[in-house]
């Protein structure tokens, strides 16, 4: 994503593929435009070729940030400006949704009761009047923009109301969920910036970071996968602050409880940081309470994905002192910096949550994300122990190490919680950054084997062309892995092979479901067809496959469930893997499986994905679920007329990782 500075305006069309072109019915208005202080783009969606999620994904991965997004008012199979006036409201929070109007019908307030997502509607013959919702722009004096204002009222409202982190816990006027999405300007204050921050003088600390037992998420005790990236980009940032800071991975380094209470000693470290998503939560926590009565004056700080969903009862625990909420990296070194100047205020720190003096809980409010990832250092790969202390999931060659090129998704998908704490924008790092993390890798720590973990790395194509046109260049070779897999509509013939030409192996794709209706209730933007049609490009480049399916999801039936396992055997991938949906609290299923009373296990210890079900929905249980997925497991493995294999990674009651021929 890149970003306009100044009094720039960015705006963007998303239309309909037409005859003639938007640009030849109106000839002058985008000279018009122009010389408003316009940078204008243009993104077409067309039958077969851009679906209008694409098209959104174009848009916020590949072209400026926009500040005005303008629809047609076209209703079609492929082309709907009401859904997409909702979509472009979603993933651009923050940005006016505009209406052109040809239709005279659809010139009016009237239009605004089937498309809630508008902020203004223009009719055709006044489209010049688009300027007026530049940046320092009067508004129109006429009646030639209608304006939805009680829309328009609530935007600006949300740009001054602190932003809000669990739903349960803010007005109803609020309680919509794309207000826990993070949103990253297009620059920060000069006195914000990272090297702002590395500047200012210190009293320097010492820190010890712990990344809790991952027993929760696998349900049996293996080695991690991979060491932490986001605590090892905390460390490099702390490092480069001037604090002393080093590193416990509970399972890689074979520690127990005893072993981390050992090495905080008796006043040994200033801080303890602990990260934690959902199943490893309750870990975290027994570190902390056993570290607060070990050492008294130990400052705890929680981060990670469960700090950043669930903050509130977090800070509620007398073991946590300080909650991060969102990206952790200037939040962090921002608090550390204050405990070591024994502040007593804290509010001025975004990012936080924590208990006030007087016990109330205490927000500091959102902070906004970094908009340029180069900024950050490469992280601290140096404070592990050894990454021959982790187990790569199918690495081929060892030594491996994990790498992300990107932060966000702008996918909708409702079982996710990327979005809470990296938003729906992606932010991609340079390719020259990117090389130069895997040259460090190769060439300081002898790495063969690059995962890259983003969640949808191939939503940027200028990136991936650029970035694999570095790699060809480089004098070492590597084998590739996309470990989160990929998106089915993200990719075409060109990317994959530009991918494998450096040396990716095998593509595993995110297909969750074989019903096309649960994939439109769980905002997939996936269909079967495209499913297919990736797959197929996939297997004929020569790439080994791999489908991801969800089971549980909201929606499913028994019938929609063997639609699941009757479309993975009709793919024929190499691997299919079968896994229980786990409502994460944060994500949307969460809050519409608990308003409907389906979720039964409130202990996060269950929560791994490799666990049992914790919900059931109306005509499945928990029992019929684990059932329907042995099935899944041994109808997909008898199809090949192989025998069942099991993933080494799985708890050994489990077959949800089913190989296809030899």
């Amino acid at each position: 994503m890149r970003h306009l500075n100044g009094m720039h305006t960015a705006l963007s069309f998303i239309l309909p593929k037409a005859d003639p072109a938007f640009r030849e019915r109106y000839p002058t208005l985008f000279a018009e435009l122009a010389d408003s202080g316009f940078h204008v783009a243009e993104v077409i969606v067309e039958d077969g070729h851009q679906t209008m999620e694409q098209a959104l994904f174009v848009l916020a991965n590949e072209m400026h940030e926009s500040d005005v997004i303008v629809l047609a008012d076209v209703q079609s199979a492929t082309y709907d400006f009401v859904e997409l006036s909702a979509r472009s409201l979603s993933s651009f929070p923050a940005a006016k949704i505009a209406l052109i109007a040809a239709d005279p019908a659809n010139a009016s307030p009237a239009v605004f009761q089937r498309a809630k997502s508008l902020h203004y509607v223009i009719d055709a013959a006044h489209v010049s009047q688009l300027t007026r919702l530049g940046k320092g722009a009067s508004e129109a004096e006429d009646d030639s923009v209608i304006k939805n204002d009680e829309l328009v009222r609530m935007q600006s409202k949300l740009e001054q109301i602190v932003t809000t982190y669990t739903k349960k816990d803010i007005g109803d006027e609020f309680s919509d969920i794309r207000l826990n999405t993070p949103v990253a300007p297009k620059a920060l204050p000069p006195e914000d910036s990272v090297a702002a921050l590395f500047a200012r003088p210190r009293t320097p600390g010492r820190v010890l970071l712990v990344i809790p037992s991952q027993f929760n998420v696998y349900g049996v005790n293996i080695k991690p996968a991979y060491p932490a990236l986001g605590v090892m980009w905390v460390a490099a940032m702390l490092e480069r602050a001037g604090h002393a800071c080093e590193i416990i991975d509970v399972d890689a380094d074979g520690v127990d409880l005893d072993g981390v209470l050992k090495r905080l000693g008796d006043d040994r470290f200033d801080v303890l940081g602990l990260t934690a998503v959902t199943p490893t939560y309750p870990n975290a926590l027994q570190i902390a309470t056993a570290a607060k009565a070990r050492c008294a004056n130990i400052t705890t700080i929680l981060g990670g994905i469960h700090a950043t969903v669930d903050p509130i009862a977090c800070a509620r625990e007398p073991a946590l002192d300080f909650v991060v909420v969102g990206e952790a990296e200037l939040t962090v070194v921002e608090l550390i910096d204050a405990i070591m100047a024994h502040a007593a205020d804290f509010s001025g720190i975004k990012g936080l949550v924590y208990r006030s003096a007087n016990g109330a809980i205490a927000s500091s409010g959102a902070r906004e994300l970094v908009p340029d990832l180069d900024e950050f250092p490469y992280p601290a790969v140096h404070l592990i122990k050894s990454l021959s202390h982790y187990a790569p999931a199918h690495a081929t060659v060892l030594p491996a190490a994990p790498i992300m090129v990107s932060r966000g998704c702008p996918g909708a998908c409702t079982y996710c919680q990327t979005k809470n704490i990296f938003g729906r924008r992606t932010r991609f790092r340079s390719p020259q950054n990117v090389i130069g993390e895997i040259r460090r890798l190769v060439y300081d720590y002898g790495v063969k084997e690059i995962h890259f973990l983003d969640d949808v790395i191939t939503a940027n194509r200028k990136f991936v062309r650029e970035f694999c046109a570095l790699l060809k260049e480089e004098p070492y070779k590597l084998h590739l892995e996309v470990a989160n897999g990929l998106r089915a509509d993200m990719v075409n013939e060109e990317i994959l092979t530009a991918l494998k030409e450096v040396g990716l192996c095998n593509v595993g794709f995110g297909i969750e479901s074989g019903n096309d209706r649960v994939l439109k209730l769980v905002k997939k933007g996936i269909t079967k067809d495209q499913v297919r049609k990736a797959i197929r490009i996939a297997k004929d480049i020569g790439l080994e496959t791999w489908g991801f399916f969800i089971l549980g999801l909201p929606g499913d039936t028994e019938d929609s469930i063997r639609d699941t396992v009757d479309f993975a055997i009709e793919l024929d991938p190499k691997y299919a893997k079968f896994v229980f949906l786990k409502p994460f609290p944060g994500s949307e299923v969460f809050y519409q499986l608990e308003e409907k009373g389906l979720i039964d296990i409130q202990d996060y210890a269950q929560y791994g994905p490799y666990m049992p079900p914790v919900h059931h929905l109306d005509g499945l249980s928990h029992a019929r679920m684990i059932k329907l997925q042995q099935g899944a497991a041994s109808s997909y493995s008898r199809s090949s007329g192989t025998a069942h294999g099991v993933s080494r990674r799985q708890p050994g009651w489990r077959m949800d990782c089913c190989p296809r021929g030899s």
